[in-house]
């Protein structure tokens, strides 16, 4: 009897040692950036490090951050990151807490995304993604790679949110045979303005670099020509169809099974994951580039006349980024209403 009850005691150590689950390795995650975040947002202030904010320069693209001055612009990264901080160890250190607080964590999640969209961040890091998806490699600059690393904090609290509420909801469903859910009729409209985005933005960028100069003055487009302007647009022209073609993915059978011509992969399951990551990544990225050039329209003057054409069509990015959102969003609570009891 004391054997099978030390057994039994054997058992259960093991099954509490368990890995922590996605939602706390996230939450841990949260609170090393927020601690990082929170030590150089001192060292900047105190001028013990370079920021690379609080120099706005006419004629370059610049966040909103850039028109504080340093100790404030400081004070304001350092704040964010102190209530981050907080909040990610209270979760940490009181699980009861941290199973009720989804709702909680995804408001937060909102409201740094639009912070650091917003005011922390300009068009560049936008650029430089495009580039790299591209295969396009330029040098980047230490500001743009910091901005990059602000952008990770509202992502890691993204993730941490879907984790939390993915099991949450698991723990509330019982398991069910998969079936395909009805797509939603915002989420096909979504897609749609996910599409149509991307498409007019590329379409200027093909004619450009077939020769034809749509919307630019002939001395613009002359100098563009020299510098291989076009070529490069063309490039990320054709990253911007091919998100576009991933993004009806969203809304088509083979969004959620591998297709026949994918081979071995063909008809298993499509991981979540695998969806949403690179969905939220551009959506955080469309955002923050898509303001910054609105920032520049509205604040330095930057006149739509003549080559209206070159900026016209990203001031809908920020539209873009929400309907890539909201798409990303509903392809998720589908895909794991279909079989709650499964998480990829």
């Amino acid at each position: 009897m004391k054997t099978t009850q030390s057994g039994t005691q054997s058992e259960n150590p093991s099954q509490s040692a368990k890995a922590p689950h996605l939602g706390v390795i996230m939450l841990g995650l949260s609170a090393v950036w927020s601690l990082t975040m929170l030590v150089v947002s001192v060292l900047w202030g105190s001028r013990i490090l370079v920021s690379p904010f609080g120099h706005a320069e006419p004629g370059e693209f610049n966040s909103l951050l850039d028109y504080f001055s340093i100790p404030a612009g400081a004070a304001l990264v350092g704040s964010c990151a102190l209530l981050s901080l907080t909040l990610a160890a209270t979760f940490l250190t009181l699980p009861r807490l941290r199973a009720k607080a989804v709702a909680t964590v995804g408001i937060f999640a909102v409201i740094l995304a639009l912070v650091t969209t917003v005011v922390f961040t300009d068009t560049l890091v936008l650029a430089y993604l495009g580039y790299t998806v591209s295969l396009q490699f330029p040098p980047i600059p230490v500001p743009v790679l910091w901005q990059g690393f602000m952008l990770l904090g509202p992502g890691l609290w993204v993730a941490t949110w879907a984790s939390l509420e993915s099991r949450h909801r698991r723990t509330r469903a019982s398991a069910e045979p998969e079936s395909r859910q009805p797509i939603r009729g915002s989420a096909k409209v979504a897609v749609g303005v996910a599409v149509a985005v991307p498409v007019i933005y590329a379409s200027t960028r093909i004619l450009w670099a077939m020769g034809i100069p749509f919307g630019l003055s002939p001395e613009f487009y002359t100098e563009g020509l020299q510098a291989g302007m076009w070529h490069s647009g063309l490039a990320l022209a054709i990253a911007g169809l091919v998100g576009a073609l991933l993004t009806l993915g969203l809304v088509q059978k083979w969004g959620e099974r591998f297709p026949r011509w994918t081979g071995p992969l063909a008809g298993r399951r499509v991981p979540i994951l695998l969806a949403t990551i690179p969905a939220s990544i551009v959506t955080l990225a469309l955002f923050t580039g898509g303001m910054g050039l609105i920032h520049s329209v509205l604040l330095k003057g930057v006149s739509l006349d003549g080559n209206w054409v070159t900026i016209g069509p990203t001031l809908l990015f920020p539209l873009w980024a929400l309907a890539l959102g909201w798409a990303t969003y509903s392809y998720r609570v589908r895909r794991l209403g279909a079989r709650a009891a499964l998480w990829p």
